[in-house]
């Protein structure tokens, strides 16, 4: 009893055998294999009969705007290029928009698709069709969405849809339910074979195109854009996309196109409205230079002025003239001499100076002779004509002066009036002319700008450029190397994940690393192989796994028991759990072994079922009967067991309805003591400790408690009950049995046995027995 005093050994880790938990799923490889080859095989049927898609794109180059100001100078630029970011986006939304998409489908006939028929699919057939459709118009627009229909050759020129008896000729209207469709047949080719024929709603067409169609602008490269769809058919998405980029050039010549015609049609407006009112500030202007007598405003205010110049200065001329005339006139009144060189006219002058000489020559001759002189005489008559003649003169010349002033003198008035006048006449006829000017300008640059938009309408420059024409890159969907591949990786994972999940389900106890991850602790002194037969025991000579398994925990018993002196035995409980972890064939086993050299026996201790009569022959008296009886000895309920010399056998007898009373009597402890003295070992076979409580009264006993348990039969959640069990009752040498463990669950697997002695009894499973554990 000594033993069970000893401290419970300290927890340990047991690291995981990657090796072996590789080599648990590497058995299953005939699995992995069939799963791999089953979905590579449905991957190229897939591959087969999957229409692929192929991925299709263009490039267009918008034309970058030349910037754009208030003034209609810039009529020209109007609707050409873009200027930044936020019309580049856009024209993203644009290029797409549901009026190109319409004339992309109209032109290419997007709305009626043939199809050949096929026995698994159907491949459209876009070029390679004998016959193209289109559909004229549709009875309800806002409530066909599209009909599927087989057409018939019948004849050369004829063909019928299915469903319908009527016969339609090709190049004709064909009146169908939903609405009016034509069929023409390519030239040179011929409808031998049905096909399928797709008449669809062009707005759901568009509506696809529009999903369909990707507008992406590439970082870093200016005014890209490009234009992509994924499609069956690669030559009708190239098609597509070049419609498309044509639509949209098109667009952008019609929107610039329509701009400058309404600005043209501006224009013109406004140029028959500037030239009526030009017309009208003409007539003016004609009339009040009518009205007025004027010609040239400036030139005859200028004259006016050198008139009234002239005039004044007339005046003052003639005035002086006058004076001067007048000053002679009244000097001719006495008799001196006249003043000349006054500037007086040829003839007064000529006169006054020969009358100024006369009269010199005169007075000179009276300083000689006397008056009477008849030269003086002859002169002073001469003097006297001549006077008279120049007073005559003077006269007259004062008359024409005079005049001369009054001429002057009503010119000067009329200019003056006239230079009056002009300062009213300039500003009302400055201001018609300013808005003749205007207008005429106004005119005029209407007129240029008429020219330079008839030139922006003649000349279609497009919006975009077209850098790259449709064309396709190769397939997108599927995608053959990684469905492929794929399917290889998903053969391979649906199995391990199969046999992991299984794995992870399994509640089963099935090899020594399960006992110890849930006790750590835990001493697990043997692995017993499983057997073919029911009731196997270890035979003298038998040198199988399964008999080396029970002499290596024989080795354990005795390492764990120390090597007692000799009469005095150990005492083996064996127990387990539940009923049928095979705690009779460790029992009868372990006392086998252990009686190779020393004297055993083995005591039916399971009173309520017991199991030792399926090995050892005799009548079923035993334990219970001896306790029950007033003898004093039990010599006579062991028998021998008929299979080893120093094996004896205490059945249990017969059931008791009270079996914990009776192994609680001191007659029991009493027997085992005596036991202790006869035998080398006494083995107890237990009932199982979960289901009845007979067993605590044989631990007191017990100097070895073997607890059993069976591979893929005890649960997991067994090992931590008797992990309680051990604890609650103070166990101190409590050791495990594994019980019928499969050769692959061993230390060392399937490559090797115990010791030198190969596996041969075990029963292999197939591999294709899909109940194996993983």
């Amino acid at each position: 009893m000594e033993l069970l005093e000893n401290p419970v050994p300290a927890p340990r880790t047991n690291p995981v055998n990657l090796k072996k938990e590789i080599a648990k799923y590497l058995r299953k490889w005939p699995w992995f294999l069939l799963s791999m080859v089953l979905f590579y095989a449905a991957a190229k049927l897939y591959l087969r009969y999957t229409e692929p898609l192929y991925y299709s794109k263009t490039s267009l180059k918008l034309q970058e705007s030349k910037g754009k100001s208030t003034a209609l100078s810039d009529l020209k630029n109007l609707g050409m290029g873009v200027s930044g970011d936020n019309e580049l986006q856009g024209e993203t939304t644009v290029v797409v928009s549901k009026p190109i998409l319409g004339a992309v489908a109209e032109n290419l006939n997007l709305a009626v698709t043939f199809y050949s028929m096929g026995a698994i699919k159907e491949v459209e057939l876009y070029r390679d069709s004998p016959v193209t459709g289109k559909i004229i118009s549709i009875n309800q627009p806002d409530a066909f969405w599209g009909q599927e229909m087989v057409m018939s050759p019948v004849g050369n020129n004829s063909y019928r849809f299915s469903g319908s008896k009527d016969i339609f000729r090709f190049g004709l209207p064909a009146k169908l339910s939903f609405g009016v469709v034509q069929i023409d047949a390519k030239p040179g080719a011929r409808l031998g074979t049905p096909v399928k024929v797709v008449f669809k709603n062009p707005k759901n067409v568009v509506s696809s195109l529009e999903s369909q169609i990707n507008v992406s602008l590439p970082e870093n490269k200016g005014l890209l854009m490009e234009l992509s769809m994924v499609g069956p058919v690669p030559k009708k998405s190239e098609d597509i996309l070049n419609e498309l980029s044509k639509q949209y050039i098109i667009d952008g010549i019609n929107d610039k196109n329509k701009e400058a015609q309404n600005s043209q049609d501006f224009i013109d407006e406004r140029l028959a409205i500037i030239s009526e009112d030009l017309s009208g500030i003409e007539g003016q202007k004609e009339n009040f230079k009518r009205s007025n007598q004027i010609v040239d405003l400036e030139s005859q205010a200028s004259l006016a002025l050198s008139k009234a110049d002239e005039n004044t200065k007339s005046v003052v001329t003639n005035s002086m003239q006058l004076d001067l005339v007048n000053s002679v006139l009244s000097a001719t009144s006495g008799d001196q001499l006249l003043p000349s060189g006054l500037g007086l006219n040829s003839a007064a002058e000529a006169g006054i100076t020969e009358y100024n000489s006369l009269l010199l020559t005169r007075n000179r001759l009276l300083k000689q002779a006397t008056s009477e002189n008849p030269s003086v005489v002859e002169m002073n008559k001469q003097l006297a004509a001549l006077k008279n003649l120049i007073r005559k003169n003077l006269v007259e010349t004062r008359e024409t002066l005079q005049l001369q002033i009054g001429q002057a003198n009503a010119q000067l008035n009329v200019a003056k009036g006239n230079i009056s006048r002009y300062p009213t006449q300039e500003k009302m006829f400055r201001s018609i002319d300013r808005q003749q000017t205007l207008k005429e300008q106004l005119y005029l640059y209407l007129l240029q700008k008429r020219e330079e938009n008839a030139i922006t309408l003649a000349v279609t420059a497009p919006k975009a450029k077209i850098v790259n024409p449709a064309f396709t890159t190769g397939i997108v969907e599927p995608k053959y190397s990684q469905i492929l591949y794929g399917s290889v990786a998903a053969g391979f994972l649906l199995p391990l994940l199969l046999f992991v999940g299984l794995n992870l389900l399994d509640t089963k106890v099935h090899t020594k690393q399960h006992i110890l991850s849930h006790l750590p602790d835990a001493s697990v002194i043997a692995e017993i192989p499983v057997n073919a037969e029911e009731n196997a025991i270890v035979h003298p000579n038998d040198f199988s796994v399964f008999a080396e398994s029970f002499r290596i925990l024989g080795s354990n018993l005795k390492f764990m028991l120390k090597a007692k002196e000799k009469g005095s035995g150990g005492v083996i409980l064996v127990t387990s759990s539940v009923k049928g972890e095979g705690k009779t064939t460790i029992s009868m086993n372990v006392a086998l072994t252990l009686a190779g050299k020393s004297r055993v026996i083995i005591v039916g201790a399971d009173i309520r079922n017991p199991q030792l009569h399926r090995f050892v022959n005799g009548k079923n008296v035993g334990l219970t009967d001896y306790l029950v009886s007033d003898e004093e000895s039990a010599e006579s309920y062991i028998i021998p067991s008929g299979i080893n010399d120093n094996l004896d056998v205490l059945f249990s007898g017969q059931i008791a309805p009270n079996p914990n009373d009776l192994l609680d009597m001191k007659k029991f402890n009493d027997l085992i003591t005596h036991l202790k003295t006869t035998y080398d070992y006494v083995v107890l076979d237990s009932a199982p400790v979960m289901l009845v409580s007979d067993t605590l009264h044989l631990v007191e006993n017990a100097d070895v408690v073997l607890y059993v348990v069976k591979s893929d039969f005890t649960e997991k959640e067994m090992i931590d009950f008797a992990g309680g069990f051990r604890r609650e009752n103070l166990i101190g040498n409590m050791a495990f049995v594994l019980n019928s463990v499969k050769p692959e669950d061993t230390r060392y697997g399937n490559r090797y046995g115990y010791g030198y002695y190969s596996y041969t009894s075990d029963v292999k499973r197939k591999w294709w027995d899909f109940r194996g554990r993983v």
